[in-house]
């Protein structure tokens, strides 16, 4: 080995393969004298030793190769055939006699850098080929990381001259070592890892180009996509020439196939969203007049037998009411629908409002139904009131549900408190069937209902997972503690800040005092279903005898009415014909003259997504009563909007 003869930069290595010593000494005082490359040379005599030095070394160390084309162990073109079939990517300068000269020129078209013929080059040309050399290393090595980074690799092939090359990032995306390239021979084997590139080639060959993607399996099993372009062209001597660029694009695929399926998912989610909230809305509307009708039918003189059917038939209808909310409010939570809000509210108004809605299910069963609050908890508390009586209804109304003697009892306490917020524990607490030991590990889980030897319960099995969601998603937990015939104690913990009196609104609004039987006032009913019309009618002249009704079939004849005469309170359908309801109102509240454009206007909907937010009061609505309403809190909120506001 000749040593380097400059240390002013890192030393290239330049492999000569050369049988003559004196030529090859002659070869290191050029570059010595030379002072324009700092080279360290490695100097084999036989084609097999160098070989072998560059398959244990690495061919990617060695900048060039000096390469004598007639050695004892190979001769003439032969030498550099095997050079390149085993190390494509080398560099090689070929050194010939001057008969050869003519070899030279065929061997850099068939792959060599560059020849020199021995007796007829200096120390400069040398330096030039090998500089010429190094740059173009240079040059390679930044392909080949620029291919890294972009996991993009090339080849090439010619089957007919037995030439096959690939670039080490081809490898890699093959999931391949770099240090033992193919040969053409192996190529053709239909073992090969590289086996697939030959359909491309055959087509290109037909076509000139052709650009696919492709799938491959790689040695560990791991399945990769690739984006490939294939172009063939005819060589002088007829054969062909598999110039190949392939690109691993499975992350794109991935994200792709990603994007689609959350495409596809958000649109079922929108077409399921849309198509239950429609059915909620079809089954409402019939289901208004049927416990409507249920309503007055139990009002008039019935008998005993009579007044059992008409029981049956509004239980059967609150039963189904109760499924299609539960329905509906699962595909909300599925779809991520639900918005935490942070407003005041009053506690005691929320538990009461609760109580109330429900006390005639327990006074039906003859059951204690009371609430307590730890005394020292503020009453003006700040958080989503809407889901917190959403959760205590579900418990609340679970409990009636399963509790045939004794009482249900709903209770808050503190278990503790920071600065600007409190943490409460809210109780539901029964004494009926409970729940067996190994059922309340799945009691939170949809569609899980303890069984019952001796009864049935109606329901969906939804409310407690429902539960459990919004809870939840307000930042909180919830656990039950039960055993079979002691009854049941559901409790769930939130945080929750200390109202702010400066705000005054208020999520939960408390009772308005109670209008006599005698009070006279004028309703506008806007309603264009016909058997709601006399539902809401009978139900509100039977509540107060001077009422006034008027009735409007859509928005554009409310608009109308309202013009002519003046009114206290209207009820508003919002999907009607001509106008429909959030029309209408925005209308009334922007263009006609007070008082009509105050007036009191509450939605009464089949739509039961008006209770997700508050965006009902952009267009002017003060408040709403979903159908089927209720009439105790029909009538609540009408005397609230008559008597607590100017």
């Amino acid at each position: 080995m000749i040593e380097p003869i400059s240390q002013l930069e890192t030393p290239h290595k330049i492999l000569l393969i050369e049988d003559d010593p004196n030529y090859a000494r002659l070869v290191g005082l050029m570059l010595s004298d030379s002072g324009q490359l700092n080279c360290s040379i490695v100097h084999y005599k036989t084609l097999a030793e160098g070989i072998a030095f560059l398959s244990h070394n690495g061919a990617r160390e060695i900048a060039a190769v000096l390469l004598d084309l007639s050695l004892p162990d190979s001769q003439g073109f032969e030498t550099l055939g095997r050079l390149i079939r085993q190390f494509p990517n080398l560099n090689i300068i070929v050194l010939t006699g001057l008969d050869d000269k003519g070899l030279g020129m065929q061997a850099v078209r068939a792959g060599a850098q560059d020849f020199l013929v021995k007796g007829y080059f200096d120390d400069g040309q040398l330096s030039k080929a090998l500089r010429y050399s190094i740059a173009r290393n240079n040059i390679l090595r930044r392909l080949e990381e620029t291919q890294r980074i972009a996991h993009i690799g090339n080849w090439e092939c010619s089957p007919a001259d037995h030439y096959f090359t690939a670039s080490d990032e081809a490898y890699r995306i093959f999931g391949l070592p770099t240090h033992n390239p193919f040969t053409c021979e192996e190529l053709m084997r239909p073992d090969c890892p590289f086996f697939p590139l030959l359909s491309l080639q055959e087509e290109a060959q037909q076509a000139g180009k052709v650009q696919r993607d492709i799938w491959i399996t790689l040695p560990d099993g791991e399945r990769r996509y690739l984006a490939a372009v294939c172009t063939a062209s005819r060589l002088s001597n007829g054969a062909f020439l598999f110039n190949g660029i392939i690109q691993d694009i499975t992350e794109r695929k991935q994200a792709e196939e990603f994007r689609k399926a959350r495409d596809l998912a958000q649109q079922t989610a929108k077409v399921r969203e849309q198509f239950i909230a429609g059915i909620s809305h079809e089954m409402r509307t019939p289901m208004n007049a049927i416990l409507g009708l249920s309503n007055l039918l139990a009002q008039t003189g019935l008998d005993e037998e009579q007044a059992g059917y008409v029981n049956s038939i509004k239980q059967s209808s609150e039963l189904l009411l109760g499924i299609i909310n539960d329905i509906l409010q699962v595909a909300t939570i599925q779809n991520g629908k639900i918005k935490i809000e942070r407003k005041n509210f009053h506690l005691p108004s929320l538990l009461g409002n609760v109580v109330e809605v429900l006390k005639h299910k327990a006074l039906e069963k003859g059951l204690a139904f009371r609430e307590e609050i730890q005394p020292g908890i503020p009453e003006q508390l700040r958080g989503d009131a809407l889901r917190l009586s959403q959760v205590l209804y579900n418990l609340v109304g679970n409990a009636l549900k399963f509790t045939e003697r004794g009482f249900v009892k709903v209770a808050v306490k503190r278990l503790g408190e920071e600065e600007n917020r409190i943490h409460l524990q809210f109780e539901v607490e029964d004494t009926g069937i409970g729940i067996g030991k190994k059922d309340l590990k799945t009691v939170f889980e949809a569609f899980s209902r303890a069984p019952q030897p001796d009864r049935l319960y109606e329901g969906t099995g939804l409310g407690l997972p429902i539960a459990k969601s919004l809870v939840e998603a307000q930042g909180g937990e919830i656990r039950v503690e039960s055993a079979p015939g002691k009854g049941s104690r559901f409790c769930f913990s939130l945080w929750l800040e200390r109202g702010r009196p400066e705000t005054t609104a208020s999520a939960v609004r408390p009772p308005g005092p109670a209008l006599p039987p005698d009070a006279a006032f004028r309703l506008l009913l806007v309603e264009d279903h016909k058997l709601n019309q006399a539902v809401a009618r009978k139900t509100l002249e039977k509540k107060w005898k001077n009422i006034e009704v008027l009735v409007a079939e859509n928005g554009e004849e409310a608009i109308r009415l309202l013009r002519q005469q003046p009114v206290d309170i209207v009820l508003m359908d919002l999907q009607m014909p001509v106008r429909d309801g959030y029309s209408a109102t925005k209308y009334i509240r922007q263009n006609l003259p007070p008082p009509a454009s105050e007036v009191p206007i509450l939605a009464m909907t089949a739509h039961a997504h008006i209770s997700q937010d508050g965006t009902f009061r952009q267009y002017g609505l003060d408040d709403y009563v979903l159908k089927p309403f209720e009439p105790e809190q029909l009538f609540r909120k009408i005397e609230y909007y008559l008597t607590c506001t100017p």
